[in-house]
């Protein structure tokens, strides 16, 4: 027994020290970013130490979401495989990239499907932080999520104080921690205040869920729910700072997700009823809306200024027929993942054109299709499919669900939403975050379908948060 706790809390080391070079290294979409040259090797490092350590992998607990990646991994390779000129220069999209060869009289040569391999094969290797997140899940009992959700949240409130710091330093703040970024805005460790935005929204389902865990000790739990209570009210100013429009609305269905999965726990806990139950919703509620104000009166309401400022959203929606052309032309096979940039600078119109660069589609769903093809809107299809199906059977009985099933659904919700507007799971930070939910939406049945319903009520040592 010993022999095997001492290889389970070696697993979760190795986990969560991926996790925290996830936060310092993974805040950045673009693939040119140095901070990958430390954080894919050592994601593939902990992969391959968490298959070697002793001790079983629960493959059920993470089945489906590693299938999923396995066959969008297996969409990106096929992309990379050279085909002959006669079958290349009739796929559909490429003739007129086909012409410029012709042009400069230059024979032409065996070329994958992918207008842009460079940009597709770092696309594949992005997969590796998800990858090794998955196998870390599932390679750890159930009793270690608490560790890896009191992680998360400490992440959180680091990414938050960095935040605070870009504020407080103005635009040349040495605390911003890409070349590309949001200056001016609290990014936190990410480079796009986007981002910022999702995580924090995300986290107060987390501190929902995390100041309810059960303990021995009634004290220790009366302090964990407040403290989670206070980081939740520290948190709230912090979606204004970022400057994200998205976030003020993803930050607000947030709250009313850890609101409500308080209010369906199965177990409640001994120190939140009664009276003093109303008293900390009374208190969340005027703390929340008291330092709301303070930062709208400090003038540092720039969300709400973006907000009513609709000048980008009118952009964007003069892009959409653009983009919808792009898909169209490259249908079924797509233009390769990566490819984007490059790609709708071709189409781009000289009516749109600005200073600024489209990096991204900034909806994620129609950019896998346009560089996807079929094959990433099936995989698209499959996934969606699954996550209702298993969100569905969650909320339709939340009082038979698990806490972590129920935060799982709610943090990819959010990660969806978000990625209708902006392109958050590019990032290998929001990839890894976003993998560890996928793996809690089907906890509770994991368990069952795999016996170990004992071990996953065995405390093992946990974080002491």
């Amino acid at each position: 027994m010993r022999f095997t706790r001492r290889f389970e809390n070696s697993r979760l080391a190795v986990l969560l020290l991926l996790f925290a070079a996830c936060f310092v290294l993974g805040g950045a979409s673009r693939v040119d970013v140095f901070s990958l040259i430390l954080l894919q090797p050592l994601a593939v490092v902990c992969a391959v130490g968490l298959l070697l350590l002793p001790g079983p992998i629960e493959w059920s607990r993470i089945r489906v979401p590693f299938l999923l990646l396995a066959a969008l991994a297996a969409t990106i390779a096929a992309q990379l495989v050279p085909l002959p000129p006669a079958i290349w220069t009739n796929l559909p999209g490429h003739a007129a990239f086909a012409q410029t060869a012709t042009i400069a009289g230059i024979e032409q040569p065996w070329r994958p499907i992918s207008l842009t391999p460079d940009l597709t094969l770092a696309s594949l290797v992005g997969l590796v932080v998800p990858l090794a997140v998955l196998i870390g899940i599932g390679s750890l009992g159930v009793e270690h999520k608490r560790s890896v959700l009191a992680v998360l949240i400490l992440g959180t409130m680091l990414s938050a104080m960095f935040g605070l710091a870009q504020i407080a330093g103005g635009e040349r703040s040495p605390f911003y921690l890409y070349q590309i970024s949001n200056f001016g805005s609290a990014v936190g460790l990410f480079s796009n205040r986007n981002h910022q935005a999702v995580l924090i929204a995300m986290t107060w389902p987390m501190l929902a869920v995390w100041s309810a865990m059960p303990q021995d000790d009634k004290r220790r739990g009366v302090v964990r729910f407040w403290v989670a209570v206070s980081v939740g009210i520290f948190l709230m100013p912090l979606i204004l700072v970022t400057g994200s429009r998205a976030g003020i609305l993803l930050g607000a269905f947030g709250l009313a997700c850890a609101f409500q999965i308080g209010r369906t726990r199965r177990n409640k806990t001994s120190f939140v009823h009664g009276k003093w139950k109303r008293r900390s919703q009374i208190v969340v509620a005027i703390s929340g809306v008291a330092v709301l104000l303070i930062a709208v009166f400090l003038s540092r309401d720039e969300a709400i200024r973006r907000l009513v400022d609709g000048g980008s959203e009118e952009t964007r929606v003069a892009n959409t027929p653009t983009l919808l052309h792009i898909a169209a032309d490259f249908f079924p096979i797509g233009s390769g993942f990566g490819s984007f940039d490059p790609v709708f600078r071709f189409y781009e119109p000289l009516r749109l054109l600005k200073p600024e660069y489209l990096n991204h589609a900034h909806n994620d769903l129609l950019e896998l299709l346009i560089t996807g093809g079929l094959f990433g809107a099936i995989i698209l299809l499959a996934f969606l499919g699954w996550y209702v199906a298993r969100a569905f059977k969650i909320w339709r009985r939340p009082s038979q669900a698990g806490d972590f099933e129920k935060l799982g659904s709610v943090m990819m919700l959010i990660v969806l939403l978000s990625s209708l507007v902006d392109y958050p799971l590019r990032t290998p930070l929001m990839s890894a975050v976003f993998a560890v939910a996928c793996c809690w939406l089907v906890e509770q049945s994991a368990v069952r379908r795999s016996g170990r319903r004992g071990r996953g009520e065995r405390a093992l040592p946990p974080l002491a948060l």
